[in-house]
């Protein structure tokens, strides 16, 4: 198990000194270190109440009463500590009280921020006005461990550098391939340009070019609109959009549709979807090989394990996205995360909890506990905790979390319910392309006035831009 930071520190500022001392240069005066700010509970009589959505609103897969037990545990544990602390884990359905506020708001709320299927699209994004602003408090989760790059756009999912949320959940997509036709392929061809690869955008299409048969396509079709805009930030790049969490904008707050980049970036996509084979069940057609490649979602390695055929790691590989021209920047198909109500009548204790609950201990419990439900690590070091991560099926995943230059955008939450495929134009811009109705430069057209439309009304409405100062 890895040591905390903190220890880690301290110990190399005793080994620095005792060099200092031993050195020629004799003992210096000890240096001032800023001190970190973090959350107390001073053990005075507080009740906190923690709400989770009911089983039947669950954003992705009803947990079977396993959320509950867990944070059951990880509450009697830190009651042990704090006997002062009551804490009552509640059912806040459809985030009814949590929006109504007053005094049986919850203290700590799971909200769900984005939802690959639509079960709750009437309300996502919810209302965001109740949430605490975490970032005082900073230093309690990067004392823990190296926040994770999707953790990372969760936390300041509103934009700039403010936190508001701890992650819990969230979904991206995954390539899976069947390494075994690749192989096969790549030993009756000499030279690395004729081999196949998935590495990149331009050899992934090769690929499915050159195996023909062996190397058709399916895409998960709720995958899809998510997909262009994997594509389009990995080629337009991460210099030339101004916050990731607005991820549609330029640093003087023009859009990225009205760059070449992005030009380039559609017709990648419209490549993409010409190889994809229309499959009507698009991972069955991987597990019962009229694929070689599968573009889903990270919850499906659940099913592949169970159904492929050969083992993960050796015949099919999951894997991240292809690179672009720019990199490797993905979106997020779905999060739902921890928040602190601003209103609670006890905020320091209430996210002294949430530090406690979303530790490095207990977010490795919780996500060796609820991973089949799409719970996720924070920190990147959680295979320190569990190396049987570096085995199996999301051993795909938890390569990505400790890949820095695979990065993660995502289209405006701070907007409200108009943010990417919630966005009506959006949608229907995208299917147009599919459809053919639409072309390529109609759709940027169409997406660049959209979205200068939805920026004047954000900042007409008090709505703050972080690259405005």
């Amino acid at each position: 198990m890895k040591k905390s930071r903190r220890l880690q520190a301290g110990l190399l500022s005793a080994v620095m000194a005792a060099l200092l001392t031993l050195g020629c240069c004799g003992p210096e005066e000890p240096q001032k270190i800023d001190e970190l700010v973090l959350p107390k509970n001073d053990g005075q009589p507080a009740k906190l109440t923690v709400a989770i959505e009911t089983p039947e609103d669950m954003a992705h897969i009803s947990t079977s009463g396993s959320l509950e037990r867990v944070i059951k545990e990880i509450i009697a544990r830190y009651q042990a500590d704090f006997p002062g602390t009551e804490i009552e884990l509640i059912y806040d359905t459809r985030g009814e009280k949590i929006a109504a506020g007053g005094d049986d708001a919850p203290d700590i709320e799971l909200f769900t921020g984005q939802d690959l299927y639509y079960k709750h699209r009437d309300r996502l994004p919810r209302n965001t006005d109740w949430l605490m602003d975490l970032t005082p408090y900073e230093d309690a989760w990067t004392e823990e461990g190296t926040i994770s790059n999707p953790a990372n756009l969760i936390m300041r999912f509103m934009g700039g550098d403010k936190i508001y949320a701890v992650p819990f959940s969230y979904d991206q997509i995954m390539l899976y391939y069947r390494w075994d036709r690749f192989h096969e392929y790549n030993l009756n061809v000499s030279s690395d340009s004729e081999k196949v690869s998935v590495m990149v955008w331009g050899r992934f299409l090769e690929a499915v070019d050159r195996l023909g048969d062996k190397g058709r396509l399916a895409i998960d079709k709720a995958v899809k609109p998510y997909l262009f805009d994997a594509i389009l930030w990995s080629w337009v790049g991460q210099k030339r959009i101004a916050d990731t969490a607005l991820g549609y904008y330029q640093p003087d707050g023009s859009t990225i549709f009205t760059l070449e980049s992005a030009q380039n970036a559609v017709k990648a996509y419209e490549m993409v979807l010409e190889r994809d084979m229309g499959a009507e069940d698009p991972i069955k057609a991987f597990i019962d090989g009229q694929a070689g490649m599968y573009l889903g979602t990270g919850m499906d390695i659940l099913e592949l394990e169970r159904e492929m055929p050969g083992k993960v790691n050796e015949d099919w590989y999951a894997v991240g996205l292809p690179k672009g021209n720019s990199g490797k920047i993905a979106p997020l198909l779905g999060w739902s995360a921890w928040g602190v109500n601003k209103d609670s009548p006890e905020p320091e204790k209430a996210v002294h909890f949430l530090w406690y609950m979303t530790n490095a201990d207990n977010n490795a419990h919780m996500y060796m506990e609820l991973k089949d439900y799409g719970a996720k690590p924070i920190y990147r070091e959680i295979e320190a905790y569990e190396p049987s991560l570096l085995e199996g099926g999301l051993y795909g995943e938890t390569d990505l979390l400790n890949t820095p230059s695979y990065r993660y955008a995502s289209a405006p939450l701070a907007f409200g319910g108009s943010a990417g495929v919630n966005d009506p134009v959006f949608s229907t811009l995208l299917g147009g392309l599919e459809s053919g109705d639409v072309t390529a430069e109609e759709l940027l057209e169409g997406l660049d006035a959209e979205y200068k439309r939805l920026i004047d009304e954000y900042t007409a409405g008090g709505g703050s831009l972080p690259w405005a100062g």
